[in-house]
C-alpha cells in the first residue's frame, strides 16, 4: 500500500532547503543597490549641500560623472558581495566536512546577499530622507 500524500516530505538522506535561488538573491541585491544608487544621484542633484561620503564612489563620480560612478560603484558592490557570498562554497571544500555545519554555503550565501541588498535599501530610503 502506497500513500503518496506523504511523499513530498521525503528527503532522501538530504535536508530540504528554504534557501532562495541564486536568481532571487541577486535580484535583491541590485534592487537594494539600485535603490541606494538612484537615491544618491537624486539627492546629489536636488541638494547642493549634500557631498558623498564615501571615497570610492566620490573618486569615481569626480572621474566618471554622477551617473556612470554610481553605474560603476553598483557593479563594484554587487560583484564584491557575490564573491563574498559564494566563498561559502571554497569554506566548505577548504575545511573538513566536521568544520562546516550542513547547509552552511546555502545560509551563508543567503545571509549575505539578503543582508546587503537590506543594507544598501536603507542607505536608499536614508539617502532620500535628505530631501525631506
Amino acid at each position: 500500500m502506497s500513500n503518496s500524500s506523504v511523499g513530498w516530505l521525503e528527503t532522501r538522506g538530504e535536508w530540504p532547503t528554504a534557501a532562495p535561488n541564486r536568481v532571487w538573491l541577486l535580484a535583491i541585491l541590485i534592487g537594494g543597490k539600485t535603490l541606494d544608487a538612484v537615491s544618491t544621484i537624486t539627492v546629489l542633484h536636488l541638494r547642493a549641500d549634500v557631498f558623498e561620503s564615501v571615497w570610492l564612489t566620490r573618486t569615481l563620480m569626480e572621474q566618471f560623472g554622477t551617473v556612470g560612478g554610481s553605474f560603476l560603484t553598483l557593479v563594484f558592490a554587487v560583484v564584491g558581495v557575490v564573491v563574498l557570498a559564494e566563498s561559502g562554497l571554497l569554506i566548505e571544500r577548504l575545511f573538513p566536512e566536521s568544520w562546516t555545519p550542513e547547509g552552511y554555503p546555502a545560509a551563508f550565501r543567503t545571509t549575505t546577499y539578503l543582508a546587503a541588498g537590506a543594507w544598501y535599501g536603507f542607505l536608499g530610503v536614508h539617502n532620500f530622507l535628505y530631501l525631506v
